[in-house]
C-alpha cells in the first residue's frame, strides 16, 4: 500500500488519506491497521494518526476494539439493508415535511446545494462527492423543521457515510444518482410531498442496490420501480 504523505492540517489530511485507501480497496474490511508503518509512511506522529482514527470511527470507516488496535470496519450485507430500511424511513419523512414547510429561501439552499452536488458527481473524486452531500442534508433537514428528526438521521451518518462511498465508487452510479436528485427537487419545487418522497424512496433503494453490488432481499427489489 503506498499513502501520499500529506502535510497541514495534518489531522484533517491524515484521515482523507485512510479514508481514502479504504474506499479504492487499498485497505481492505478487517484489515488491522498498524500505527508504526501508517506513521512512518504518513510521516506524522501517533498522537496525529490516533486523533484521525478517532474521526474514522464516528465515520464508520474503521473499529477501535479494546487491546485489538484498529481495524477497517467490517459492514455485513444485512447490517447494510438494515441502514437503508431506516434511512429511507427517516429520509422520505424529512423529504415530505420539506414540502409542506420549507420556505423559498429553504428551496434555494437546497437548489444551490443540488448544483454543487452535480458539479462533484462529474468530477469523479468519491471523497469530493461525500463532501458536498453533507450540505445538501444540512439544507434537506433544516428545511424540514423537525430537530428530532435531523437528530436521529445524524445517529445513522457514521454508518451510512462508508455506504455512500460504496455506492458511488460504482460504474455510472454518481451520473445515475444526480439524475435521480434532480428529479426529487422538481416535484419539491412543484411542492409535491407524495412525489417527491415516492421519488426520494426509490433513489435509496438503487444506492442500496450498488452499494451491495445487486444482493438486495426480497423487500427491496419488490419496492424498485423502473
Amino acid at each position: 500500500m503506498k499513502i501520499t504523505r500529506v502535510y497541514a492540517p495534518v489531522r484533517e489530511q491524515v484521515a482523507d488519506a485512510i479514508r481514502a485507501e479504504i474506499i479504492n480497496g487499498g485497505l481492505k474490511p478487517g484489515q488491522r491497521l498498524i500505527e508504526r508503518e501508517l506513521c512512518a509512511e504518513l510521516d506524522v506522529g501517533r498522537n496525529t494518526l490516533r486523533e484521525a482514527y478517532r474521526q474514522l470511527e464516528v465515520e464508520g470507516f474503521i473499529t477501535i476494539a479494546p487491546h485489538k488496535g484498529p481495524t477497517v470496519t467490517v459492514l455485513t450485507d444485512d447490517e447494510a439493508r438494515q441502514v437503508y430500511e431506516v434511512r429511507e424511513a427517516l429520509e422520505c419523512m424529512a423529504v415530505r415535511l420539506f414540502v409542506e414547510r420549507g420556505s423559498d429561501a429553504d428551496i434555494d439552499r437546497l437548489r444551490s446545494a443540488v448544483d454543487a452536488v452535480r458539479k462533484a458527481h462529474t468530477s469523479g473524486e468519491v471523497a469530493a462527492m461525500l463532501e458536498v452531500k453533507k450540505d445538501f442534508y444540512d439544507a434537506l433537514y433544516a428545511g424540514s423543521g423537525n430537530d428530532i428528526l435531523r437528530d436521529q438521521a445524524a445517529l445513522l451518518q457514521s454508518r451510512l457515510y462508508r455506504l455512500r462511498a460504496r455506492s458511488l465508487s460504482s460504474a455510472g452510479r454518481p451520473d445515475a444518482s444526480v439524475t435521480e436528485i434532480e428529479r426529487v427537487l422538481d416535484r419539491i419545487i412543484a411542492r409535491d410531498a407524495a412525489g417527491a418522497a415516492d421519488l426520494w424512496g426509490q433513489h435509496i433503494r438503487r444506492a442500496a442496490g450498488a452499494a451491495l453490488g445487486g444482493a438486495t432481499n426480497h423487500r427491496t427489489a419488490d419496492n424498485v420501480h423502473a
